[in-house]
């Protein structure tokens, strides 16, 4: 069975110190940390990962993923999803940059919605890195450097500004890709489709009432929105994103579910009546088939690890 890396398996591999909170906590803590790369050197194995990591850097380094084997050699900005599997080598030198290190239990309810959009455009993309041209590298650098100094200050109310300087680089990096694609008519215009797909279905969310439920539920409400036939939307998105329109849709519901259920006060049949199910045991069975829970076990278990 594939190695899966933990948070705690990622400092002792690296020989940092353990935070308190991994060594303390017996359930899975809210993590988050950003290290100066200076302080960083060697490689990590090929494994999958069950957190993010952010590295900025502006040295030589290999990077390899189950498609592609890349060699980094100009500045660039690299984003690890939770589970995406991959070893990374840095070669002789001074690392420079940054390392940001986070889980799922850190995201907060608008930071979750942030990065399951930049985990749609990453994924159209097909990449998980980005090259910079310097004067870019400078201004994610001064971000880094600033989120940095907050998180290691004494700041009363540091964790809002970090979180702040989090969310201006994810910002960056959409920006960033959104240009590289401008660059390339021929690929722009392949991913049209894809890209007005994606932004229709994260228009929808988050969603702030059961009474504003959402209005695109099926790949014929995408496709008659996108005016293209729903076979084509289909083709465009298995083609970009190596998933079906229905698995795209089933997904992001999946996710509004869940911060539904872990965030609101909203009863079981306002979700599901806010996520387009006209009965509620609908919306258990999805639940279910996409998480293993039933949407009450689901919010119990949650409730029980606050």
């Amino acid at each position: 069975m594939e190695k899966i890396e933990s948070l705690r398996d990622y400092y002792e591999l690296t020989k940092k110190p353990v935070p308190r909170d991994l060594l303390e906590q017996k359930e899975t803590p809210r993590h988050f940390n950003v290290l100066k790369r200076n302080n960083c050197s060697g490689g990590l194995p090929f494994a999958r990962r069950d957190y993010w990591k952010i590295t900025l850097l502006n040295n030589t380094a290999e990077l390899k993923t189950r498609e592609e084997n890349i060699v980094i050699d100009k500045p660039c900005i690299f984003i690890s999803q939770p589970n995406m599997a991959y070893s990374w080598k840095s070669t002789p030198g001074e690392p420079t940059g940054f390392i940001c290190l986070f889980n799922d239990e850190y995201l907060t309810y608008d930071l979750k919605q942030l990065f399951t959009h930049l985990t749609h455009i990453l994924n159209v993309a097909r990449r998980s890195f980005l090259f910079l041209n310097e004067d870019t590298y400078q201004l994610l650098f001064f971000c880094f450097q600033q989120m940095y100094n907050a998180y290691h200050s004494d700041f009363e109310y540091r964790e809002a500004v970090v979180k702040k300087w989090l969310q201006l680089i994810v910002y960056q990096v959409i920006w960033i890709q959104s240009q590289t694609d401008s660059l390339y008519p021929e690929k722009s215009s392949k991913n049209r489709v894809v890209n007005a797909f994606i932004n229709a279905l994260e228009a929808q969310f988050p969603i702030d009432s059961p009474l504003n439920p959402i209005q695109l539920r099926t790949p014929s409400d995408f496709a008659k929105l996108l005016h293209v036939h729903v076979n084509h939307l289909n083709h465009c998105l298995k083609e970009q994103t190596g998933k079906s329109t229905t698995q795209l849709i089933n997904e992001r519901i999946a996710a509004e579910a869940i911060s539904l259920l872990k965030y609101s006060d909203w009863n079981i049949s306002e979700i599901a009546e806010a996520l387009g199910f006209e009965y509620v045991q609908h919306f258990t069975h999805f639940f279910k088939k996409n998480t293993g829970f039933t949407p009450r076990s689901f919010r119990a278990h949650h409730e029980q690890d606050i």
